[in-house]
């Protein structure tokens, strides 16, 4: 059987850019040359589900996702004691 496992994170980030003006920097976005600094990330869940091409079985999904998920959680409460 395949499965799929999808993960959701949140993360804080921070740019940093050079401008030759202020002008310049208030009208511009974020730029390909700006450097990207990753402050906190935070894995949210992750899900682990069949891959429907293969199988219809709505139990066997729902058991392998509430495993994960029971799994998941243990493991980051342990993390972050």
């Amino acid at each position: 059987m395949n499965v799929i496992k999808e993960s959701f994170f949140e993360a804080s980030f921070k740019t940093i850019e050079e401008f030759d003006s202020a002008e310049v920097a208030a009208a511009s976005n974020v730029s390909d040359n700006a450097e990207l600094k990753i402050m906190d990330i935070k894995l949210d869940k992750s899900v682990i589900k069949t891959n429907k091409k293969e199988s219809n079985d709505g139990k066997e999904q729902q058991s392998i996702e509430k495993i994960w998920e029971a799994a998941n959680t243990t493991f980051w409460n342990n993390a972050t004691s």
